[in-house]
């Protein structure tokens, strides 16, 4: 594989869009410096595009989408984060529609090890098939977020979250305006991609009535490579009401998609496959052909038909409806008190499907389909305070929410060749009758309490003090249900911690200064999975024997990390360092290694009771001319584990290695212009030494991407003033890249299917106007 052009070449050539460096005010207007207080923002705005950041604290930034001009309408809300120093974001398909191969790592912490909120509401765990959290990626319209507030080291206490080892994303939708407005966008696309959005604000209603928001966005698109299609519907809602002593806001989030997968790969089918090596679907004779016990030792080509049955499936999919709903009242006590209580819910319901050679279907089809049926239900509600008195800001918050959940695998029947039409990865399943075999069918209940107490103190006119806490106890109870013989384990586990520090200050000594350090302490709860579940994440409960189970319970503690970063940042006229160094000192983070089939997966747990990250960012923005701007980012992180993974008397030498699958060096840059009533960008992304086994055997080949945009505007003299005309082109040199690593787990060694590619060159002409 091509290894990526020198830093040099992407100053000259290529580069990216997205910058995060210290902050720039949002009045683009003025030119010079504004000094606001030290936990503000001290911006010169210069430059063919505003850098989509803003420093509000210690190790905490805003980035603000408007400014976001490389997204592509219809992308996730994960991929605003790619170009976040220390963050590395990959997707299978070209918008990320797909959440079981969408991956983001920051600064050695993936997406479900993160603290997630949406409009306050707590995400918690991120990950494929979760049985404690909702995926961001199925809440909201990501073209109506209009901020994100990042923590890339550690959370702030006040987050509200049962999976936060690492930082904190806290996702809001746009601010409610007083005038009316409607926009309307529309994307077409390579492989047939459509992409409608349309978002209203209502304004003032009436003298006193309410103000509304709602967005609406569906996406369609063809598989790139074999077939299928893609389909997302999703929508939000934010009302707000204003009253005498504050206001009350309703949020509500709908989403509904049906998504038809790509397959995982190794690096042997890469080798003996090529880059295509997709389901069979629609080749259903084929399929059947190939997953027919007697043909187990006839060649189908590089493998036998046997082999290959086990490595390539009928078709891939899944069927996922999430829902949001949330009310939050905002309330001013006096002038120096003031509070707000929001209660919610939350419910997911996912179908993950898979054609399973290792299962015939009862009328003799050679093959069944696997259904993975992960349902959660969560209810909770928060409580804050905040108290400014003199040099301090006091603030004070209580969590509490109740999760039920429940999971099974469940199988259903193909029909015979020529007698009647194959399943659809996206459903129904029922065709030819009920599912005629269950398996791990389990439940669970999650309590999560969070307190928290932190004081903001002025110490100077330049410099802040943080000082806080916060208290957890997260407690999960369940397991195997029903009478099976081969019932999964069950138990409870608890999380609990009555003291978690936080540490900060943060100082401004001149106009164009900002230095800070951040010490936290968190935990989180123990993660949730049935057994035999498909991906990464690392829980109990997908241990096989119920002795064995109890035998590592006892030895389990609840993951706690230390998490320090120090950083600064110095504008100069045209240019803008930024730096920070951190470390992150992680205790009992239980891995999770994976062998045997996408079809049977099996993990084996074992606790690590210490592990470190170490790294170092530095971004560097250029204002070239009034028009033109370059960024260089620069991302280095090393993890690296305390002890061997040791299984009975087997001991795995992983001491001294990398986690798998996070990049340990990533390269960022960018270039822009801003002329008239034309803007042009081009990105340029790369990863690299990226491990792919806990023993580090095998590294992925390095990933490197080019994209590229160009946008007119037309002028106020045209006949539709403010219609935008859009091309956007992603992987600008249609490049072979692995996407996503380690989807279904990482092996101890060797090669092992858990990738997938990332999409070829995809093109995305779009058009919106705003009245």
């Amino acid at each position: 594989m091509n290894t990526p052009p020198t830093l040099l070449a992407l100053a000259i050539g290529t580069a990216l869009v997205a910058p995060l460096h210290a902050a720039e005010s949002t009045d683009a207007a003025h030119d010079t410096p504004t000094t606001l207080n030290a936990l503000q923002v001290i911006a010169t705005p210069r430059g063919a595009a505003v850098a989509p950041t803003q420093v509000v604290g210690p190790n905490r930034y805003v980035i603000n989408a408007i400014d976001l001009d490389a997204m592509v309408t219809g992308n996730n809300g994960l991929s605003m984060l790619k170009n976040v120093p220390g963050a590395s974001y990959t997707a299978t398909d070209g918008l990320g529609l797909d959440i079981s191969a969408t991956s983001l790592f920051v600064r050695g912490f993936r997406m479900n090890e993160m603290g997630i909120t949406f409009e306050g509401v707590p995400l918690n765990d991120n990950g494929f098939l979760s049985l404690t959290g909702t995926s961001v990626v199925n809440v909201g319209v990501p073209d109506g977020i209009g901020s994100i507030t990042v923590s890339p080291g550690g959370a702030p206490v006040s987050v509200f979250s049962s999976s936060v080892n690492g930082g904190s994303l806290e996702y809001r939708l746009r601010d409610l305006q007083d005038t009316p407005s409607l926009r309307i966008k529309q994307g077409v696309g390579s492989n047939n991609t459509r992409v409608t959005t349309v978002s209203g604000q209502s304004g003032q209603l009436g003298e006193h009535g309410p103000k509304l928001l709602v967005d609406l966005q569906r996406v369609s698109a063809d598989k790139y490579q074999g077939a299928g299609t893609q389909k997302f519907l999703r929508g939000d809602l934010k009302a707000q009401q204003d009253v005498a002593w504050g206001d009350f806001t309703v949020f509500l989030s709908d989403s509904k998609a049906a998504v038809w997968g790509y397959n995982n790969i190794s690096f042997d089918m890469i080798r003996k496959l090529g880059w295509k090596a997709d389901s069979f679907y629609p080749d259903y004779a084929w399929a059947y052909y190939v997953a027919s016990p007697e043909n187990a030792d006839t060649s189908c080509g590089a493998y036998t038909c046997g082999e290959l049955s086990e490595l390539i499936p009928y078709d891939t999919g899944q069927v996922t409806r999430d829902r949001v709903a949330s009310i939050n009242h905002r309330f001013q006590i006096t002038p120096a008190l003031s509070g707000n209580v929001q209660l919610y819910n939350a419910n997911s319901h996912t179908q993950a499907t898979l054609t399973d050679p290792t299962v015939p279907s009862p009328n003799g089809a050679p093959f069944s389909e696997q259904v993975q049926t992960p349902h959660l239900n969560r209810l909770g509600g928060m409580f804050n305070l905040q108290f400014e008195t003199g040099a301090q800001t006091l603030t004070a918050g209580f969590w509490q929410e109740k999760s039920k959940a429940a999971a099974k695998t469940e199988w259903y029947q193909q029909p015979l060749l020529g007698q009647g039409k194959p399943l659809k990865a996206t459903g129904p399943f029922d065709v030819y009758g009920p599912a005629f075999q269950t398996d791990n069918a389990s439940s669970w209940v999650t309590r999560s309490r969070q307190f928290y107490l932190h004081d903001n103190y002025a110490v100077t006119d330049t410099l802040v003090l943080g000082l806080g806490f916060k208290a957890v106890d997260f407690t999960t109870t369940g397991g195997g249900i029903g009478d099976a013989a081969e019932r999964p384990v069950s138990g409870t586990l608890r999380a609990k911690s009555n003291f978690l520090p936080h540490v900060s200050l943060y100082w401004s000594p001149t106009e164009r200064t900002d230095a800070f350090i951040d010490l936290v302490n968190t935990m989180n709860g123990y993660r949730v999975a049935q057994r035999g579940n498909i991906g990464y994440t690392a829980s109990a409960w997908t241990i096989s024997d119920q002795k064995e189970f109890d035998r590592v319970a006892g030895t389990l503690r609840p993951e706690k990390n230390w998490n320090l970063t120090v950083g600064a940042s110095h504008r100069f006229d045209r240019l803008t360092v930024t730096g920070d160094v951190f470390y992150n000192d992680i205790r009992n983070r239980l891995l999770s290694a994976a062998i045997g089939t996408q079809f049977a997966q099996i993990n084996t747990v074992r606790l690590m009771p210490k592990m470190h990250v170490i790294g170092a960012d530095l971004g560097i923005t250029a204002d070239l001319t009034d028009h033109l701007q370059f960024y260089q980012g620069i991302a280095l992180a090393r993890s690296y584990y305390d002890n061997d993974f040791v299984v009975g008397d087997t001991v795995y030498p992983i001491k001294g290695n990398a986690q798998p699958g996070y990049p340990q060096l990533s390269l960022v840059s960018d270039l822009s212009a801003h002329f008239g009533d034309w803007r042009f960008g081009a990105t340029s992304t790369s990863y690299l030494r990226q491990p792919f086994t806990y023993e580090n055997d095998i590294r992925v080949p390095t990933f490197w991407q080019v994209n590229a945009y160009t946008a007119y505007t037309l002028g106020p003299d045209s006949l539709l003033p403010g219609l935008e005309l859009r091309l956007d082109v992603s992987n600008l040199f249609n490049r072979n890249n692995i996407g996503t690593a380690t989807i279904a787990g990482s092996s101890f060694s060797g090669d092992y299917q858990t990738l997938q590619r990332s999409a070829p060159r995809q093109v995305m002409f779009s058009t919106s106007i705003t009245f």
